[in-house]
């Protein structure tokens, strides 16, 4: 390590732990194939080329999803049903086909620019969930590109050594992380990627530290470079000193005692030390992250994003796929409650609508429920699709970007017709119905009073509410530092929203990133939201500072943080406060306990 110069980068952390290895660098490109004609009585040989590759991709992903279901989980393996979806996709098979025979071009030149372009569409919609399905893209385009350069080869894919390291690619897909061996694989990390991909769920399931969203890490790293990766704050190391290798070493071992303790508690009610109860849900965009779910005791499902049954396929899904998709969250949960986010996707990230626009900025376009409402046969299918799943139990159906009474009106409006049509046809319904609607618009958080008398619940989304406030586009790097949840514009909006909840007896919850943080998690407890939903994998931190805490010490913070008038200033006191709880986390859980040196972390870490 004498004389090598030490590298820092920071990305996003998608699956929690530490790993300390060499390198191995894998070239997840290098099968893009140059263009070259091909003459017009060869051209049909070429089709059959390109589609014995495509079959030969199906054959592989279905054999890699029947592996995954037996090492890892079955629920885990129904990632590679996408991938066979985008696999017998029409507009990617049947274009690629045309094109080759119009421009008589060879199958894997022809393949990678359709690819391109429709993944360049889809990462100008601007969303970040939207642009991580485009990964599954390029990884189903780039394993049928493989097969066709390999076709007669005998050349093998790129794997790693047998020796234990940490895996750097510019990219990875689904396949390739599940078949990862925790023996093997201590951790990797990739330019792209984010924490709602497929390979970000897998990394999670199978327990391997990851951080996506590097940039540019495959520029300096080269097999056979010591790695530290850390996956609790998204950071990666590249050549660490001595003093970085023995604080990770000993943050490793407290990541243990972390995992330990986080399991104690799975099953532990999340109660403040004076007795009072806070419901800490889950948020999950995926069939395959229930078993997260009830892994890190989640009390049921604050918020389901349903935009995946819409993704990568030449039409809209059907009532009978949506069904049967919902039921598996509302029969996974066991009668644990279940909240159903309808539609909040733009009109041009739609199949159907591939020809229309949101305009240069598709965040204040025809999205959500604008889009919805403007065509009534999708929201209808799909509330339907939901009563039917719910079935005689309940269901609670959140209508997102709401901005005014109007919207929720006639909301409800078409929930109850729907419901009336379904009593007359003699269809099961859910025992009760409960609609909701998402404060992410300052317009619904400044009408939170009049909104309470047309909904069941609220759900605060705090980061397209931090979005909205700020005129901040958080997929934009120029503005991100713009970006504050801590602002206190953003503060009062939700202490209104909060006050209208319990002066009209109507629940709020919160379902955004501000949830998943221990400083804002007490802070909003100490504003009176006693229902917080996250990520599956920041339940157990946040339920362990909410049973070392009083209602009267997050109420005291909550004063404090409310009284001042910068972010700045509200990030000094929350950080001072959430200091004074995890100095008496250590007292009380010294010996045993490393959740609280964990979090602690983010207070004070080597440079």
């Amino acid at each position: 390590m004498a004389g090598r110069r030490t590298f820092f980068f920071e990305g996003i952390g998608v699956s929690e732990g530490i790993a300390i290895a060499p390198a191995y660098v894998i070239e997840t490109d290098r099968t893009i194939a140059e263009s070259y004609e091909i003459a017009a009585e060869d051209i049909e040989e070429e089709v059959e080329r390109f589609e014995t590759a495509v079959r030969q991709a199906k054959c592989e992903v279905r054999a890699i999803g029947q592996e995954v279901a037996e090492k890892v989980d079955r629920q885990q393996a129904a990632i590679f049903d996408a991938h066979l979806l985008m696999l017998e996709d029409p507009y990617l098979i049947e274009t690629t086909i045309k094109r080759m025979r119009k421009e008589r071009r060879n199958a894997e030149s022809v393949l990678w620019k359709v690819t391109t372009d429709l993944g360049n569409r889809m990462q100008a919609i601007g969303d970040q969930y939207f642009t991580e399905r485009n990964h599954d893209l390029y990884d189903v385009s780039r394993r049928v590109i493989r097969h066709l350069r390999l076709s007669g080869s005998g050349e093998q894919a790129e794997a790693p050594s047998r020796h234990s390291c940490i895996v750097v690619a510019n990219n990875l897909g689904p396949a390739e992380t599940a078949q990862f061996s925790r023996d093997q694989v201590l951790g990797f990390c990739t330019n792209e990627g984010g924490p709602t991909g497929h390979a970000a769920i897998v990394a999670k399931a199978i327990g391997i530290p990851a951080v996506l969203g590097l940039e540019f890490v495959t520029n300096y790293v080269r097999t056979g470079d010591l790695l530290i990766v850390d996956g609790f704050e998204g950071k990666v190391i590249l050549h660490p000193s001595a003093e970085q290798l023995r604080f990770y070493e000993k943050k490793a071992d407290q990541a243990a005692l972390y995992r330990q303790a986080l399991e104690e508690l799975r099953d532990v009610p999340a109660v403040t030390l004076d007795g009072t109860r806070i419901n800490l849900f889950a948020n999950i965009e995926l069939p395959e992250e229930m078993p997260a779910v009830l892994h890190n005791g989640a009390e049921g499902i604050g918020l389901v994003r349903t935009e995946f049954l819409y993704l990568n396929r030449p039409g809209l899904p059907t009532h009978e796929e949506q069904t049967a998709s919902y039921r598996r969250f509302i029969e996974g949960m066991d009668g644990r409650p279940v909240v159903m986010r309808t539609l909040d996707i733009g009109g041009d990230k739609l199949p159907a609508f591939a020809e229309k626009t949101t305009g240069a900025n598709p965040f204040m376009g025809t999205r959500a429920i604008r889009l919805c409402l403007n065509n009534p046969d999708i929201f209808r299918t799909q509330l339907r699709a939901m009563l039917t799943a719910a079935a005689g139990s309940q269901i609670n159906i959140l209508i997102p970007m709401i901005s005014g009474l109007d919207e929720m009106r006639e909301s409800r409006r078409i929930v109850d017709e729907i419901a009336e049509a379904m009593r007359e046809e003699g269809q099961p319904l859910p025992e009760s119905i409960r609609i909701g609607a998402m404060v992410e618009i300052p317009s619904a958080a400044l009408l939170a009073g009049p909104l309470c008398k047309e909904v069941d619940f609220l759900s605060i989304g705090t980061n397209d509410l931090v979005q909205y406030t700020l005129a901040v586009d958080r997929t934009n790097r120029e503005v991100a530092p713009l970006y504050r949840e801590s602002h206190p514009a953003v503060l009062e909006l939700i202490r209104l929203t909060v006050i209208a909840g319990r002066e009209h007896g109507i629940p709020v919850s919160v379902c955004g990133e501000m949830s998943s943080d221990p400083r804002f998690a007490l802070l909003l407890i100490g504003m009176g939201v006693r229902t917080l939903s996250m990520a599956p994998s920041a339940i157990g931190i946040i339920k362990r500072v909410v049973r070392s805490v009083s209602i009267e010490e997050a109420e005291e913070m909550a004063r404090e943080v409310l009284s001042k008038t910068s972010p700045s200033d509200v990030e000094r006191v929350m950080k001072r406060r959430l200091k004074m709880v995890l100095d008496k986390l250590r007292q009380l859980h010294a010996s045993t306990d490393g959740i609280a040196q964990i979090a602690d972390e983010s207070l004070a870490s080597p440079s």
